[in-house]
């Protein structure tokens, strides 16, 4: 196997690193958004959904507010 062969399997056989998730929103209100982490990592998932609010935010003002 050529090496992007490789890394692709390996990426395939190790799965994501992040099991835990939280989903906000509703799909007819504005859409939902889940958001993947690590519970044991508070810190870090926090910012993962800053982040994520933030990005739904972004998109709903490029979206006209719908």
């Amino acid at each position: 196997m050529t090496e992007p062969q490789l890394i692709t399997v390996k990426k395939i056989l190790e799965g994501s690193p992040f099991q835990d998730s939280i989903e906000i929103g509703t799909p007819g209100k504005g859409g939902a958004i889940k958001i993947y982490g690590d519970f044991a990592d508070p810190v870090g998932f926090e910012a993962r959904i800053h982040e994520a609010v933030r990005l739904r935010k972004m998109t709903s003002d490029l979206m006209g507010g719908v």
